[in-house]
């Protein structure tokens, strides 16, 4: 696949899928040479927008009679080996400083590129061939293989072999596929339009679910695949609001007729906490928390040299050693969150963005997340749930790699992208009998931590330290802590809490994605987090506190959103 974009994937094989069904009742052909060739430049582009589905559409053309077969192979070949090269050679040219481009997105990742030098390096010039038959894959190997610069005329003659040998495969198959279809057509001539539709998508649905089940890592994959799309906890957030958001509006538009009521929940943050706040300035609010909050600084926007210098002073100001976090000022679910071990680490992460960030010191010891309310009239807060993070590991056997164990793990498999690129360099690595490797660094659900209802754990003393905290930040009334102790005992008692970070408004009562809960659960524990918020916010209107017009509510939040892109 070259471009995410659904619809253009459906265009690619409806337009020359429906040639082929443009038979006449005679089983004419095209009439012309120049028809002919017309065929095969729209097979050639159409490579550019999907491999694949452009192969299967040359086959069908080819099995009604309408395109020679040697011609739709000849297409499809001179069209995924232009674009091949023309990949090749966006990273050979352009490299990393391409994918900065908001546009870039649309074609490749980032993060995929950086994962495929990595097995480039580890595999070599072989890699060109094998990726040709996993999809999803070649796009980001081959742009690789140019930032590298790895020489062309080797890369030249593997493009022209795998392209080789893959076209006649999936063409023919095809192909092979559609003259079975033409033998029915007289007698189902009504159905054949919806049958080689049909057939078009059953063949794509082979080449990419069936291929992967002949290996074990194949299948492993497609399981991660199964687990992401029948768990709710692995859903995008918009699937798992699509019930919560009607709920937002009854409550902003019809119960208190102020639709962006919400946005004076916490006065001291920008619409409560919605989208786009700063971390910093959340941080400048809990200053007075004292030991409670972990040393931090901020590294202001500049160039990478100078946000370099201001980190090595931040480091040698705060008396910090490795490691240490780096995260933007502004981000949402632990995007762009590291743990940094050493300078060249520090280097990287502050070269692939420009935007403010927050240096904090590492605090080792447990992770929860604390969810906390308290009504302006009240004098006392509350918590009203507690999340424990739990960081996922595997064992060693003494002859499984990292990366067949984290394939083989029966929850790792879910994010396994995730992981394969986290340890990319260590996954050849045999690991001794018995030794435990962590996979989890972040107390972050979509970065492969396990969340675990811990209502259990809430004591009194951790009430009332958590509700210490909160009153020193003016203005805080609602929103989640998300905070290290040194073991549990600690956190029963309320003591040696460290706040490494705060959210407000939109941030959940996170133990709904322990997976003993059903999204029925989810929902409706969320419309009642949107109920309390609601509540709040409707006192800090009689107080004084002005929404914000939903004119500039939804300006600021879609200028947030976009620099959210920038980090993602």
């Amino acid at each position: 696949m070259r471009i995410k974009s659904q619809p253009l994937l459906l265009v690619t094989f409806l337009v020359p899928a429906t040639l082929a069904m443009a038979i006449d009742s005679e089983g004419g052909a095209f009439v012309s040479f120049r028809a002919e060739l017309l065929a095969m430049l729209g097979i050639a582009l159409g490579t550019f927008v999907s491999e694949d589905l452009a192969c299967i559409s040359a086959g069908l053309l080819a099995a009604s009679g309408q395109l020679a077969f040697a011609s739709a192979v000849l297409a499809s070949f001179l069209g995924i080996f232009i674009g091949d090269l023309l990949i090749y050679g966006l990273g050979y040219h352009f490299g990393r400083p391409l994918l900065e481009h908001r546009w870039a997105r649309w074609f490749i990742s980032r993060k995929a590129v950086q994962h495929a030098q990595h097995m480039f390096q580890r595999h070599g010039v072989w890699l060109i061939l094998v990726t040709r038959f996993i999809p999803g894959t070649r796009t980001a190997t081959y742009f690789a293989a140019g930032a590298l610069h790895a020489p062309f005329l080797t890369f030249l003659g593997v493009f022209a072999l795998a392209a080789a040998l893959w076209t006649p495969l999936l063409v023919g198959f095809s192909y092979v596929v559609g003259r079975e279809l033409l033998e029915y057509y007289e007698v189902f001539e009504v159905l054949v339009i919806p049958a080689f539709l049909a057939a078009g998508l059953l063949l794509y649905l082979i080449f990419h679910y069936g291929i992967p089940l002949l290996t074990w890592k194949g299948r492993r994959r497609l399981k991660g695949k199964w687990l992401r799309a029948s768990r709710w906890e692995y859903w995008p957030w918009w699937q798992v609001y699509a019930s919560v958001v009607p709920y937002i509006l009854y409550l902003g538009v019809a119960r208190y007729r102020r639709p962006t009521l919400f946005t004076v929940v916490n006065p001291c943050m920008p619409h409560g906490g919605f989208l786009g706040e700063s971390k910093s300035s959340i941080l400048e609010g809990l200053s007075s928390a004292g030991e409670a909050i972990p040393k931090w600084s901020l590294i202001e926007t500049g160039s990478a040299g100078e946000r370099r210098q201001s980190f090595d002073r931040a480091m040698e100001d705060l008396v910090l050693e490795y490691p240490v976090v780096l995260k933007p000022d502004e981000g949402q679910r632990g995007v762009g969150v590291s743990i940094i071990r050493n300078d060249t680490e520090a280097g990287e992460w502050l070269s692939t963005t420009s935007a403010p960030a927050i240096l904090q010191a590492y605090v080792p010891g447990l992770e929860y997340g604390i969810f906390y309310a308290r009504y302006p009239s009240e004098t006392r807060g509350r918590v009203t749930s507690i999340t424990v993070k739990d960081q996922l590991t595997v064992t060693g056997n003494g002859e499984d790699t990292i990366e067949d164990l984290i394939h083989a793990h029966p929850r790792a498999v879910a994010l396994l992208d995730v992981f394969l690129a986290r340890f990319d360099e260590e996954l050849d690595t045999v690991l001794p009998e018995g030794k435990v490797f962590r996979l989890g660094q972040l107390g972050t659900h979509a970065r492969g931590s396990l969340f675990l209802d811990g209502q259990h754990l809430i004591t009194a003393a951790l009430n009332a330290r958590v509700d210490a905290i909160a009153q020193h930040y003016e203005g805080f009334y609602f929103g989640r802590f998300d905070i290290k102790v040194p073991d549990e005992a600690s956190l029963l008692a309320g003591e040696n809490l460290s706040v490494i970070e705060l959210n407000g408004l939109t941030s959940e009562e996170t133990h709904i994605y322990d997976p003993q809960y059903s999204l029925r659960y989810a929902t409706r524990t969320l419309r009642v987090q949107w109920q309390t918020a609601f509540s709040i916010a409707a006192e800090n209107l009689d107080r004084g506190h002005i929404p914000a017009g939903c004119r500039s509510f939804l300006k600021d939040i879609l200028s947030a959103w976009r620099r959210q892109r920038e980090l993602d």
